[in-house]
């Protein structure tokens, strides 16, 4: 009881957030290794215990990609501390142009905090075939220029890495941040 009106005094009271893309069974996200931004083998597991925030997205991207880190990069200030309780990351469909200098470069546009991951087309491809992500080639018919059909909803798994929510791009950051809170209580 004096907590209940403590908590109400102070302003505080449980979230009643529910996400709006709630994925309910979800399964553990499988563990894959791929580079980094920095030029290091980076896996999964090697973030276990963070809630984790995954997008599979390119750098040369002209709109869904850019919108989606420009959240994430608002989502990890907004969210201060708890932000190193959270793994942003950002993983390639375009493992050819994207090398892990171009990642670092790109990324650091938004946040030191997100890590962005390629390898080989062969690794890369392994990881979207895991993760059932679909990722195309789409020639703009100007010297061999193209664009990449992806799949375009961000994932977030809980503590344990247990798929718990979609958030899609269109989303406002505020969806971002309490979903990546409510991660975090799972």
């Amino acid at each position: 009881m004096f907590g209940a009106l403590a908590a109400l005094r102070g302003g505080w009271a449980p979230s009643q957030y529910r996400p709006a893309i709630e994925i309910l069974g979800g399964g553990v996200l499988p563990d894959f290794t791929l580079m980094d931004q920095n030029g290091r083998p980076f896996t999964l597991s090697s973030v276990k215990g963070k809630a984790v925030i995954i997008f599979f997205g390119y750098t040369s991207c002209p709109d869904v990609c850019p919108l989606v880190l420009s959240k994430f990069k608002e989502a990890i200030q907004r969210l201060g501390p708890d932000a190193e309780r959270v793994a942003f990351i950002f993983v390639t469909v375009d493992p050819e142009r994207d090398t892990p200098e171009v990642l670092k470069r790109f990324v650091e546009r938004f946040s030191e905090k997100i890590i962005a991951l390629s390898g080989s087309p062969h690794e890369v491809e392994a990881v979207l075939r895991l993760y059932n992500i679909m990722a195309a080639k789409v020639p703009t018919g100007k010297g061999g220029h193209y664009l990449m059909n992806h799949y375009a909803l961000v994932m977030g798994a809980d503590r344990n890495h247990v798929l718990r929510l979609a958030l899609s791009p269109d989303m406002n950051v505020e969806e971002y941040v309490q979903g990546a809170k409510w991660l975090l209580t799972r």
